[in-house]
This record gives C-alpha cells, structure tokens and sequence, in this order.
C-alpha cells in the first residue's frame, strides 16, 4: 500500500477521533458502575504510575523515528535500552506500592500498582515496533492495533467493574490494552528486525533520548508546578477555576493537534537529509496552524461566555475572563505548535531541550509572581511564557533553517481572509438572537455552524494550501454521489 502525507494525516485523524469516541463511551459507562471511592483509589495509584511512564520511553521512540540510517544493531540497542529502564521502572514501581499505600493511607493501592506495574515489563516489546511502523507513516495499521486493542480493554475493564472488581478493572483493562498492543505489533513487525539484545552505540543512543525525556519531562513539571503553586498560594478553589479555564483554552490541542501530533515527527523525519525540505514542511506546518488557531482562538474570545455555560454551566462564570486572557496566547501558538518535533526531526534535541527549560524556567517565575497578585495575572503569566517561547523558537529557526520573521508573518496574512469569514457571520447572526437561559446551547450551535461555513468559504475564496488539500477529498465524494446516482 503506497503511504502518501495526506492518507497518513487521515488515518491518524480517523483513529484518534474513534479511540476518544470508545473512551467517552467508556467513562460513561464506567462512572455508574463505580462509586467515587472506586475513582479515588485509582487517581491515586495511577498518579505515581503516570510519573513513571514520564521516564518510561525517555525519547527511544524518537530516535528511531528521525534516525537517517537505522539499521538493525541501532533498533536493537534502543529495543535493549528500552527494555532496562522500562524493567527497572517497572521494579520499583512493584517494590515500592506498599510505602505508596502506606502514604495514601489507602491499602488498596499496593495491590493497583502491582497490577498496573506489570505493564512496564510488555510495553518494550511492542513500543519499538509501533515506533518503527510511525515512521515508514504507516498509520493506518498503528491506529487499528490501537483502536482494536483500547476496545478489548474497555470490554475488560466495564465486565470486570459489573463483576465486582471496582477500582481494579481501570488496571485489569490497562493490562489487556497494553498485552494485545504488543500482540498486534508483533505480526506487524517490519521482516528482518530482531528484538535481541544489544548495547552497541548506547551511548549515543542514549545521550539523544536522555535530551528529550529531560525536555518532556520539565514540560509536566512546569504543568504540575503551576497547579500546584495556584492551588497553594490562592487556595483549591482557585485551581478548580483556573483547570476549567486552561482546559477550555486546550480545547484547541485537544480537538485538532492531538489528532495530527502523532504524524508530524515522521512526516518531518523523513526529510531530515535535506534542509530545504524540512523547512518547506515546517513553513507548511504553520501555515495550516494559522488558519486553524487563529479562527479558532477569535470565536473563543468573542464567545467565551457562551462556550463556557453550553459546556459546563452558569457556576463556571468566573473562568471566563481567565478564558479571554489565555486567548492572547493564541495569536502566536500556530509558530511553537511542532517547533520540538522540528528539532528532534532534524537531529538536534539539545535545541529542543533548550526551548523547554528556557520557556519552562520563565513560566515558573511569572506564574508565581502572578500567584502573589490574583488569578487574572496568572492567567497573564501563563499568555505571556508563551509569547516568549514563540521568541525563542524564532531565534533558532532562524539560526538553524534560516526562516526569517517575515516568511512567517506572511503566512499569518493568508489567515486574515478565512478569519474575516468565521467570524463576520457570527457577529451578524449574534446581533439577531436573543440570550436566554433556555437557548444558549441553540445560540452556542448556531454560531459554531456560521463559523465553520464561514471558514470552508474563507478557504476556499483564498484557495488556501490547506483547501487544495481538500479538492481531492471532496471531487472524489462528487464522482460518488454522481455514480450512485
């Protein structure tokens, strides 16, 4: 099967969109057969989990995916280091559940923990696999393991919590997930790659992955570190605030990047050789960022109030000047959405690292100043460390690809017609429509559905790059509906 850009995009989006389809269905399902007790013990335990499986991967995967010339002994020796930290995280883990429990005060958890440690001791073996097949961007067989193999945990874990089990389905459904995803790779691993071990050139591999698991790593403390300075200085309240308003604001990645994120390191990868390319795919990249974010982040300013009650209700009213704040942030996220995966793609996880700790560190400090004032300046804090990491990227693009500030304010100007048309139509039909407490979510519809017709026409009147991707989708549906008929 010939594997193009856009059949990878795709199946990427596709499989994502079905996998968080079957867990919304599956929190559904499993929240009336739980009680919150049940939820409680499992948030515990798999908040220590969750750190493990920060240093769990430690950007092995990465490696193989932007490697120019990998060949067996390189896959090996990644297979290798892999599996030592996977096996040594997954012993401590399994030793120290009981001194867990013990914190918790909870004696459920030692045995939760046992559970879900045994994951640390498969993953290897069909992490490297996955890995492999992500960057020949054979996506829609990654998608299908992992569609297949999330639909057998949830059956597991909703028959095991009817059963009795209560908090330990969420791990019996883990463990089963996790068992057929390495299952499932094993008959798609590309012929001739073996799984021995080896240690030839750790070092090298190791010093590569190391970069980008500090990186990934300093990223979630940063996350953690905020929450954690809100919820202290200003109180939990605050926080709850706060969470809704940065989770209403991520709605962005949530919706759209997380469901192309998987794809844009091999996509990059695959012309690391020549720099003319990289740049070419990365000055792409952006320009559909632009036409995403911008008329995305717009209609979210404009419309926070009705966004925010549709979704969770008049008591989450005092999130949306937070929302509006955070908004500003918008205006440069299209430039810093793939700038790390840029980097590591091109071979350089040192200036991806260097991105994150010096973004990261500037976060921290504002975020705590803000702290010290009131949770309208964080919310500043956190707009404005984004503005600075949309420097710093800059400056090493520039330094590295030689892309200028001017190449990229450009492709922002191609935005500025489809965001003139997502958003004209809603300010018009907004001046009809009458706010009450009984149509906001019709209100709330009705806007959504002016700003995407207005944007497909933005699109199409520029006959954006992103638009001409579309033709082919759409004249093939045509020729369709025209041979049914």
């Amino acid at each position: 099967m010939a594997i193009t850009t856009r059949s990878a995009v795709t199946f990427s989006i596709i499989g994502r969109y079905l996998t968080l389809s079957l867990q919304f269905v599956s929190t559904m399902v499993l929240a009336r057969l739980l009680t919150p007790e049940d939820i409680g013990i499992y948030s515990a335990g798999f908040s220590i989990v969750a750190l493990a499986h920060l240093f769990r991967d430690f950007g092995l995967n990465q490696y193989v995916i932007q490697e120019k010339s990998l060949d067996e002994m390189k896959i090996r020796t990644t297979f290798t280091l892999s599996l030592i930290i996977a096996w040594t995280l997954g012993a401590l883990l399994f030793l120290s559940s009981g001194f867990v429990a013990e914190f918790f005060k909870e004696p459920g958890v030692e045995e939760l923990i046992h559970i879900l440690a045994f994951n640390f001791f498969i993953i290897p073996f069909g992490s490297i696999t996955l890995a492999l097949l992500r960057k020949n961007l054979k996506f829609h067989v990654t998608e299908s393991i992992s569609f297949i193999a999330t639909l057998l945990g949830i059956i597991v874990a909703i028959w095991t919590a009817y059963t009795g089990s209560r908090y330990l389905c969420l791990a019996y459904g883990a463990i089963t997930e996790t068992t057929f995803t390495v299952v499932f790779s094993y008959f798609f691993r590309p012929k001739g790659v073996k799984l021995s071990p080896s240690l030839e050139g750790a070092k090298r591999i190791f010093r590569f992955g190391s970069l980008v698991g500090i990186g990934n790593i300093t990223t979630q403390f940063s996350t953690s570190a905020t929450d954690a300075l809100v919820a202290r200085i200003l109180g939990i309240s605050s926080l709850g605030f706060f969470s809704r308003a940065f989770g209403t604001f991520s709605l962005f990645d949530n919706i759209f990047v997380s469901s192309i994120r998987p794809t844009i390191l091999p996509l990059f990868s695959r012309d690391n050789h020549d720099l003319d390319k990289l740049a070419a795919n990365y000055m792409k990249a952006i320009a559909y960022s632009f036409i995403f974010a911008w008329p995305f982040f717009a209609f979210l300013f404009l419309y926070t109030t009705e966004v925010i009650r549709s979704l969770y209700g008049h008591q989450w009213d005092i999130a949306i000047p937070l929302v509006k704040i955070l908004c500003g942030a918008g205006v440069v996220m299209p430039m810093i959405l793939f700038t790390e995966n840029l980097f590591i793609a091109y071979g350089r996880p040192d200036i991806s690292l260097r991105i994150q700790l010096t973004s990261n560190i500037v976060k921290i400090t504002m975020v705590a100043i803000g702290c010290s004032i009131s949770l309208e300046a964080v919310c500043i804090a956190l707009a404005a460390s984004f503005w600075v990491k949309c420097i710093i990227a800059i400056i090493f693009t520039r330094k590295v690809l030689g892309i200028r500030l001017t190449q990229l304010l450009a492709l922002a100007r191609q935005a500025l017609i489809p965001l003139a048309c997502t958003i004209l139509p809603t300010v018009v039909v907004k001046l009809f429509m009458h706010d009450t407490e009984n149509n906001s979510i019709i209100i709330f519809a009705t806007l959504m559905a002016c700003a995407f017709i207005g944007w497909l026409v933005g699109i199409k009147i520029t006959n954006h790059a992103f638009y001409i991707e579309l033709k082919p989708f759409f004249s093939r549906q045509l020729s369709q509906e025209t041979e049914n008929r």
